[in-house]
């Protein structure tokens, strides 16, 4: 493993075998027990803490950590076979805990692990000394740095992202009951208005009794109103604190780039570096994961696209070397990414004829395209310039996913310079996901919702002043610019309205491209949680989910990015050549191991290879993952809780629509009887991991798919 693969795994390596130490701690404890002394459940449950201790270590390249677990697991072994004192092997299981945890912490060496593994005395490991005249105390060191002597110290505790997830839920729904309350007590100042006018119609005493009790109940709105005023603070000031908590620095997933360029450049035989500019700015975990896909395919494009051979450089005048940049800023709640390279850069031309041969567009539509329109081509569905595929140039698969992805995010993506020299792509996305604000249109019966983040402006315009510009009606926007036009009944296929005088056109623009879309109706803007269509739906274009309003009615959330490719004609002027390059899809794979270690390092070899990986932490989680979604292979551990590979293999075999699927068995389990197991299960390839090498695991998923 590389230098760099071990910097990504071994922080995740030493949180999980942090985990598993206490949990071993604990297991020990109840071993060691009077009542429970030799507890057969501590002694089967310590034994698979250890096995996937040194599982994950040997993942890790922790040789020390991997020698002292599997001392402890003869150490049990030991005592289940040969009865050895329970005292002797809970005194060497603390001894071990205590090893592994100075290897953790990276002072202890590699002799003490072997020492221990030979011996059953405790194992001694020299502390450096420092002279009691020279070490400064932790007082006077404290007050050096300026920290406090008092035990003030922020106190860090790990959560479960899916801890985190239930919250933001919560909040969520909160944000939505708070729009209610808040359409409730306006509804309630209209109640009490029309009460002040009844009460103005009438006379005498009614008149009086009407007073009294308008006037009580004007109180009561107003105390309400202050109700409704406190608990919205509190709802977004919860909501905040939620987002801060799901924040992650960008800077973490730089050396991750940093690998996929390198070894990127090692496959095409180019020469090139990153260089990350992103500063302290942080994205919401949701929203870094969903970065992963298209900032690997960016990266990956810009080596094997970008930088020129290094002996064409050379001629040239460049240098050997080519540099890809990354800088992130954050305005406001949005983080925008830029990609660039000081290669050949996108030539328009030859993009528009490649797009021409392939049907993507008609000659007719490529002439009246100006530069940074023909560019975006690179984005049209079926696109590419590779001369063949692999996993390098996307396995088939065009920029058109990055587009796909960021727009699921809510983002967008353009090219900034599409010229000869670098090529420049720069993304923006939501820092945050808990809610949406939208401008909140109607047209025939539907409510819409438009992200601001891709409005402009909205106005009317006199029918009479629309024009028709290549073919598409269009109006003069405020610079007297044409604005396309289209209807978004037309692009919802919703009956059109009858025709005004007078349109409501909403501006729109990803920074690239501008639209006017004609509404029937503006109701205001709104902020709400926007949640995606459902799995078992199907994906319609131009729709992005739903939101739930103040009233309890669902607006539908437009995918803007989408409409604009829609609007653009891009959908229609394909012709049934693209089908062929649309065929070749994303291979999906499964990948089952309760070890984080493990179950990352395999994630990302083999989306590094260009494939769609899921994850599972145990086998029942793997086989509820295969009843919902479709996989081309899975990848299994064997060892695991609940369901373990070898039944989970099983269960596919059994299974009428499964059982065909390709399943490799990857697991430390190297004894013969191990292998004929993994045989009759059922299992396609069965790989030991030894010192993992990733070249062996893509060898046989290539041979499986």
């Amino acid at each position: 493993m590389s230098q760099s693969d071990n910097d990504d795994i071994w922080p995740l390596f030493c949180d999980e075998a942090t985990e598993a130490l206490e949990d071993l701690a604990r297991v020990v404890e109840r071993f060691a027990a009077p009542e429970t002394l030799g507890d057969a459940w501590a002694l089967e449950r310590a034994l698979r803490v250890l096995h996937n201790i040194k599982g994950a270590a040997r993942v890790a390249g922790s040789e020390g950590v991997e020698v002292v677990a599997h001392g402890l697991e003869e150490a049990l072994g030991a005592y289940r076979q040969e009865g050895v004192p329970v005292a002797e092997v809970v005194t060497r299981l603390r001894d071990g805990i205590g090893l592994i945890s100075r290897f953790l912490g990276g002072d202890a060496p590699l002799d003490a692990a072997r020492v221990f593994a030979v011996s059953s005395e405790p194992v001694t490991i020299s502390e450096p000394t420092v002279s009691s005249d020279l070490a400064p105390t932790s007082d006077a060191l404290q007050a050096k740095q300026g920290v406090p002597t008092s035990p003030t110290s922020a106190l860090t505790v790990r959560v479960e992202a899916s801890r985190l997830d239930d919250l933001m839920h919560f909040a969520e729904e909160f944000l939505v009951a708070q729009g209610r309350r808040q359409v409730r007590h306006t509804e309630l100042e209209q109640c009490l208005l029309e009460l002040s006018q009844i009460e103005r119609a009438a006379s005498g005493e009614l008149r009086a009794a009407l007073g009294e009790v308008t006037r009580r109940l004007d109180v009561l709105v107003e105390a309400n109103r202050q109700d409704v005023q406190r608990a919205g603070h509190l709802v977004r000031d919860w909501s905040a604190a939620i987002k801060r908590a799901r924040m992650l620095p960008l800077a973490g997933v730089v050396a991750q780039w940093r690998r996929t360029v390198a070894e990127t450049a090692h496959a095409v035989g180019r020469e090139a570096r990153l260089v990350a500019d992103v500063g302290d700015i942080e994205v919401d975990r949701q929203i870094l994961d969903g970065l992963r896909d298209p900032m690997m395919h960016l990266l990956r494009n810009a080596v094997d696209h970008g930088i020129e051979p290094p002996d064409v450089r050379e001629r040239q005048g460049k240098p050997r070397m080519g540099t890809i940049r990354v800088r992130a800023r954050a305005p406001g709640m949005m983080v925008e990414l830029e990609v660039s390279d000081d290669g050949r850069g996108l030539d328009a031309a030859e993009i528009g004829r490649r797009a021409v041969e392939r049907g993507l567009l008609s000659s007719d539509r490529l002439a009246r395209m100006n530069a940074t329109e023909t560019a975006e081509i690179v984005f049209f569905a079926g696109f590419s310039t590779a001369p063949s595929v692999s996993h390098v140039s996307g396995r088939g698969m065009g920029l058109d996913i990055v587009k796909q992805r960021l727009s699921e995010l809510g983002g967008h993506v353009r090219i900034a310079e599409p010229t000869l020299g670098g090529g420049t792509f720069r993304m923006e996305v939501p820092a945050t996901v808990v809610s949406t604000k939208a401008l909140l249109v109607r047209t025939a019966r539907t409510a819409y919702a438009l992200p601001t983040a891709y409005v402009a402006r909205a106005f009317r315009v006199a029918s009479s002043e629309v024009q028709v510009v290549d073919g598409v009606a269009a109006v003069p926007d405020a610079e007297g610019e044409p604005l396309r036009l289209r209807w978004l009944s037309a692009l919802m296929q919703e009956p059109r309205q009858t025709d005004a005088a007078k349109l409501l056109v909403v501006a729109l623009s990803d920074g690239a491209t501008r639209l006017g879309v004609v509404v029937d109706e503006v109701l205001g803007e709104v902020e709400s949680v926007a949640k995606g269509l459902p799995w078992n739906l199907p994906r319609i274009p131009g729709i992005a989910g739903a939101m739930i309003l103040g009233s309890g009615t669902l607006a539908v959330v437009l995918d803007v990015p989408r409409l604009l490719d829609v609007a653009r004609g891009r959908q229609g002027e394909r012709t049934e050549t693209v089908h062929a390059a649309e065929a070749v899809k994303k291979r999906r794979i499964l990948v089952v191991d309760d070890s984080l270690t493990s179950r990352t390092l395999e994630r990302n070899i083999l989306d590094a290879a260009g494939y769609e990986v899921d994850t599972a932490n145990d086998g029942e989680a793997a086989w509820q993952a295969l009843q919902g979604g479709a996989y081309d292979l899975v990848v299994s551990d064997v060892q695991m809780p609940r369901l373990n590979g070898m039944e989970l293999t099983q269960r596919i075999r059994a299974h009428p629509k499964l059982k065909s699927l390709p399943v490799i068995l990857v697991t430390s389990l190297d004894r013969p009887m191990d292998l004929a197991q993994g045989s009759a299960a059922g299992a396609d390839e069965y790989i030991v991991k030894g010192r993992f090498d990733q070249r062996k695991l893509l060898e046989a998923v290539a041979r499986l798919i």
